[in-house]
C-alpha cells in the first residue's frame, strides 16, 4: 500500500490560515496608528488653510452631497441643454467663494471641451483611454 508523500492538507492549511489572519491584524494596527496622526498647524505657512485640511472627511463630503443635492433641486425643472450651466450656478453660490468657484468652473468646461474635441470620432474603452491621454497632455489647473 502506497504512503501519501506530503501527508494531509490539514496541519498546512492551519498554519496558512493562522498567519494571514496575524498579518492581518498587524496591518489594521499599522493603519490605525497612521489615522491617529496630529500635525501641528501653527507651524505652516497658512495655519487657517491647514486647520481646515484636518477638517474630517465625512464631514466636507457631506457638506458637498448636501450642495450637489440642493442644485439638483433647483435645477431639476430645466431643459437637458441648461441643466450643467443651472448646476455650475447653483453650485458656486453656496460656495465661499463664488468668483473663484465660477472662474474654475470656466476653466475644467474649457479643458473638457478641447479634450471631448480630441476624443469625438472614438467610442467605448477607446475613447476613456483617449480621455486619459488628452487630460495629461494638459497643463495643471492653476
Amino acid at each position: 500500500m502506497p504512503r501519501p508523500c506530503c501527508g494531509s492538507w490539514g496541519e498546512p492549511m492551519k498554519t496558512l490560515v493562522t498567519t494571514f489572519g496575524a498579518l492581518l491584524t498587524l496591518a489594521s494596527l499599522g493603519l490605525q496608528a497612521q489615522a491617529g496622526k496630529h500635525i501641528d498647524c501653527s507651524k505652516a505657512a497658512d495655519p487657517k488653510a491647514c486647520e481646515q485640511r484636518q477638517q474630517p472627511r465625512a464631514e466636507r463630503e457631506r457638506k458637498q452631497r448636501d450642495m450637489h443635492k440642493n442644485a439638483a433641486e433647483v435645477c431639476k425643472t430645466r431643459p437637458a441643454a441648461e441643466q450643467r450651466d443651472c448646476m455650475r450656478v447653483q453650485m458656486c453660490q453656496q460656495s465661499k467663494d463664488p468668483a473663484r468657484c465660477e472662474d474654475n468652473a470656466r476653466k475644467n468646461a474649457e479643458r473638457r471641451d478641447l479634450v471631448l474635441e480630441a476624443c469625438k470620432d472614438k467610442q467605448g474603452p477607446v475613447l476613456r483611454q483617449c480621455l486619459r491621454e488628452e487630460y495629461k497632455k494638459l497643463p495643471p489647473l492653476k
